[in-house]
């Protein structure tokens, strides 16, 4: 009777419990806890293909990433993804598709968010990134404890979606090597009509 079917919606309820940790752990970047590459890019081509505002994809690097693991070991190094991981989650919305693409690089996807002021608002912050306070604190006291990198953002803004993903992450990725040799720690945005 009753027994019976309460134990079957309990076990139901424990099997959707299981899949959905499963799918989440496989979406998911063991380090940061962002998506991972694959699952960040099937929501970002969906996204591109039915998206009909202004929409940008930022590239976020971490400058000179392996004098952070040569110096202060990879540990450290670690330390670093994670808290990045962190402060580009707060910064941004919980709309937006926050990812760890692969070693010290995270790609961010922002739909509605168009060229303009509220965009030069939104990278200013990421460049400045999560050490801005720890770099200053270091500078007059001269006693770095933990690494302190500074961060390069590429970004462009589709304005007229539809696109596709490779023809805006290479201009993402492209603007990302502009601010590169650029000199770093700073943002650029191209514009896509």
């Amino acid at each position: 009777g009753p027994v019976r079917h309460v134990g079957r919606l309990l076990d139901t309820s424990e099997a959707a419990m299981r899949e959905s940790q499963f799918r989440r752990k496989a979406e998911r970047d063991s380090l940061t806890g962002l998506y991972n590459r694959a699952a960040a890019l099937d929501r970002i081509e969906t996204a591109l293909r039915t998206e009909s505002r202004p929409c940008t994809l930022i590239v976020v690097d971490v400058d000179d990433f392996k004098a952070v693991n040569d110096s202060y070991g990879h540990p450290e190094g670690d330390y670093v993804l994670k808290r990045l991981a962190i402060f580009l989650s707060q910064v941004m919305r919980k709309e937006d598709i926050v990812a760890r693409i692969g070693g010290d690089e995270f790609l961010i996807f922002a739909p509605g968010l168009g060229s303009g002021p509220a965009a030069d608002r939104v990278l200013e912050h990421l460049a400045r990134g999560p050490f801005a306070g720890q770099r200053a604190t270091d500078e007059v006291t001269d006693a770095a404890y933990h690494a302190a990198p500074t961060i390069s953002v590429g970004a462009a803004c589709c304005l007229t979606p539809p696109m596709p993903f490779d023809v805006l992450y290479a201009a993402a990725d492209s603007t990302l090597y502009q601010v590169k040799e650029a000199g770093k720690a700073q943002y650029q945005l191209t514009v896509i009509g």
